[in-house]
């Protein structure tokens, strides 16, 4: 395991993309709580700082999780998705 900055300024410890993306989210959502953010939004700051999977679908689970254990809900907000051609999807909130 090694030691990694995020885009926050913070530390963590690399271990599975599915950990590391997870604590990648949960900071994101909480440095945006109570503010509608898309997917996209996440996994494209994920990305520029370093941490993407091979497939960018393995997101949807990490995003599922986060739902059930309470740390995002969905947002009433629709946004464009831009790699979605242009479809339109319902954000996330950060609780």
């Amino acid at each position: 395991m090694k030691t990694q900055m995020d885009i926050f300024g913070g530390t963590y410890t690399a271990r599975s993309f599915e950990q590391d993306a997870m604590g990648f989210l949960l900071a994101y959502a909480k440095r945006h709580k109570g503010r509608a953010f898309s997917a996209e939004d996440v996994t494209l700051a994920a990305v520029d700082a370093g941490l993407a999977p091979l497939e960018m679908r393995a997101w949807g689970t990490v995003f599922a999780q986060a739902a059930r254990d309470g740390f995002i809900r969905r947002s009433d907000v629709l946004f464009r998705r831009s790699l979605g051609n242009g479809t339109l999807a319902p954000g996330w909130v950060g609780v």
